[in-house]
């Protein structure tokens, strides 16, 4: 009787915390692509398509740090990628053509670029209680053909297990896009 109170117990436990986990992640990997060839990475400034003015270069630059956090690849410096962006000419950095994305990654000398967007960022109210969400979609390019070879897309909101649970705790817009970076990149580096 008692351990079926124990294991009951556990399952409530497990169910309560996996309904409190953050949100997951649609990825997508190459089944042929070999990671290993890539050692060096640019990131393309990520487009903001939310209403949130600063998300877009505020995520920018938290990809770069975790992307250096994590000693995957060796990453390109901003500033290179932006002076290099600026003599192909481009409007739109997240839709670069095939033969752009050649010569942007040769001027860098890298084997992949990653692009993305910001398509959601900001704080929204439920029930009297604010919630900043941050939804992400990242790709990984490579530069020789041009291919897709990972993506994903991720939704992240501020309310931890705390919140969830006592109504306290909620993260700021920057905590959770470093969370949904996190967990982006976790979908690539496993």
């Amino acid at each position: 009787m008692i351990h079926r109170r124990v294991r009951e117990s556990a399952v409530l436990l497990a169910l309560i915390l996996s309904g409190c986990a953050g949100n997951g992640a649609t990825r997508f990997v190459h089944p042929e692509y070999n990671f290993g060839f890539v050692e060096k990475v640019a990131v393309v400034p990520l487009e903001n398509l939310s209403q949130d003015q600063g998300a877009g270069a505020r995520a920018t630059r938290i990809l770069v740090n975790e992307l250096l956090a994590v000693r995957a690849f060796a990453v390109t410096e901003p500033g290179e990628v932006s002076q290099q962006l600026g003599r192909l000419g481009t409007l739109r950095a997240g839709e670069l053509p095939k033969e752009q994305i050649g010569a942007l990654g040769e001027a860098l000398g890298v084997q992949a670029l990653i692009l993305g967007s910001v398509g959601e960022s900001g704080t929204s109210r439920t029930a009297g209680r604010a919630t900043n969400t941050v939804t992400l979609v990242l790709r990984m390019v490579d530069i020789e053909t041009g291919t897709t070879v990972w993506s994903a897309t991720v939704t992240e909101d501020g309310r931890g297990f705390w919140s969830r649970v006592l109504g306290t705790g909620e993260a700021s817009l920057s905590e959770v896009t470093r969370d949904a970076i996190r967990k982006a990149i976790g979908t690539l580096i496993e």
